[in-house]
């Protein structure tokens, strides 16, 4: 019998035994400190979980929305697109109205007179005069379609910033649906430690 118990030994490294032993020994009184206070570190460190848990879970709140009404940070960022949605609208409809005025305005015409001029005697002396038509306003429809195409960029820039912002707040949302996750796991964790740190001999 004791032959069978021995075998199963075998592999075993003897000096390496003896050395853990010794440094048992010799550390003995920080393994008795550890001992005696592993109810405090077991009660601390679970405590110092728990509260990360209770700040997981306070920020998930504040992500992924609360019973008590609170939005997620989805729908704060769904109200902003629509802003910005109906902003780029308006921009789009500005802009339109800019480049009606400036064809408008580039076809009202005004009559014009010019002096006609000629030579005489190696001098320039009025001879006659020029009749014609001009735009009230130079190059009105030019610049104001500059403007309606600034406008329309601006439109199409701010529909991205909205497509972006939406996409965000899906993202912080679900985030803060698994930030949830964790905190309450951390809290249960500390809980857990914390109930080791009660047990009695």
């Amino acid at each position: 019998m004791f032959d069978k118990l021995f075998d199963k030994f075998d592999d075993i490294d003897m000096k390496k035994v003896v050395e853990v032993v010794n440094l048992v020994w010799n550390n003995r009184e920080k393994f008795i400190d550890l001992v005696e206070n592993l109810p405090t570190l077991l009660d601390d460190t679970g405590s110092s979980i728990e509260s990360a848990g209770s700040s997981a879970v306070k920020a998930s709140a504040f992500l992924s929305g609360d019973k008590k009404g609170s939005p997620s940070a989805g729908e704060v960022s769904e109200l902003a697109a629509n802003a910005l949605d109906r902003c780029q609208d308006e921009l789009a409809e500005a802009a339109k109205i800019m480049a009606s005025l400036g064809k408008q305005l580039d076809a009202v015409r005004i009559p014009s007179v010019k002096p006609k001029y000629i030579e005489v005697l190696g001098s320039k002396v009025v001879g006659g005069i020029e009749f014609g038509e001009e735009g009230i306003l130079d190059n009105a429809a030019g610049k104001l379609s500059d403007g309606s195409s600034r406008l329309k960029q601006i439109g199409v820039d701010l529909r991205l910033v909205s497509k972006n912002l939406r996409e965000l707040g899906g993202a912080l949302t679900e985030t803060g649906k698994d930030l949830n996750n964790v905190g309450l796991q951390l809290k249960e964790s500390g809980g857990t430690l914390r109930s080791l740190s009660k047990f009695k001999k």
